[in-house]
């Protein structure tokens, strides 16, 4: 969103037909001792099988970390994102009449639907042409697996890389917080993007990503957002107003983008 941009709250009926989202649920109140004991003891059981379970398939799941050349759609993301401006956050021309802000916790399966359903033609039909511009927010709101690769993401921001980071780790997405965002698979994924991963690696924890990553839970408060993905889109440098799509598709995108576009020729 550029400088000038305005945020602004808009209440959106729920749509009716969508992909899946990701929402944080909170624990249900008014809950008796002996009813959380009882789930105490539940968790605990299913704690000790998870320990059993895991500790059989931590040695093999180390050993077998995919590298740069075993990922999933390498060369598809590249094609996609080749010859795109990128800066930080940013995909697209600087100056594209309309923005879209994603909203976006790596883990989340609804954002991984997006991301391989409707993104690939709106990068195809409105990005690559000029016409809209992406900004990424990334959110960690899932678990332990999500901030570790937000941060690997935006990390990939400071060298023009974000969006390859992003669509790869979304194209090899593991189940939430099993401990799938390794650190050989965070190198496999830059070494993949073209990143230099040793500078990537040391930005992970900087000042500059920690800033990055409180403005982007900030701007989501703002929005009143309830879970992932969420979008918000508008006129480039006006009021960029949260958007509800019908789908994943980018055909539940293009009557809103197509009215922007219209609007800024007159």
């Amino acid at each position: 969103m550029s400088k000038g941009a305005r945020v602004r709250q808009q209440r959106v009926q729920a749509p009716q037909k969508r992909g899946p989202r990701c929402v944080k649920t909170p624990p249900p109140p008014g809950q008796s001792a002996s009813r959380r004991n009882l789930y105490l003891g539940v968790i605990g059981a299913a704690v000790l099988l998870a320990i059993v379970l895991v500790g059989a398939s931590v040695l093999s799941s180390r050993s077998s970390s995919p590298n740069a050349s075993s990922l999933a759609s390498v060369g598809a993301t590249s094609k996609l994102l080749a010859g795109i401006p990128q800066s930080g956050n940013v995909l697209g021309n600087p100056k594209a009449p309309v923005t879209m802000q994603e909203f976006a916790d790596i883990q989340c399966p609804g954002c991984d639907q997006y991301m391989t359903s409707a993104f690939p033609d709106i990068v195809r039909r409105y990005v690559r042409t000029g016409k809209v511009k992406v900004l990424w927010t990334g959110i960690a709101f899932i678990g332990p697996d999500s901030e570790t690769g937000l941060r690997y993401v935006d990390a990939a921001g400071k060298q023009n890389k974000l969006w390859n980071v992003a669509e790869l780790l979304y194209r090899n997405q593991g189940t939430e917080n099993s401990g799938w965002v390794t650190k050989d698979l965070l190198r496999s994924v830059g070494t993949a993007a073209g990143l230099d991963t040793a500078n990537a690696e040391s930005e992970t924890n900087s000042s500059a990503v920690n800033r990055q990553m409180a403005a982007a839970a900030n701007l989501y408060s703002t929005y009143a957002f309830q879970g992932t993905p969420g979008f918000a889109i508008g006129p480039t440098g006006g009021t960029i107003k949260v958007f509800n799509p019908s789908a994943y598709s980018v055909d539940a995108f293009a009557p809103t983008f197509d009215k922007y576009l219209q609007q800024s020729k007159q």
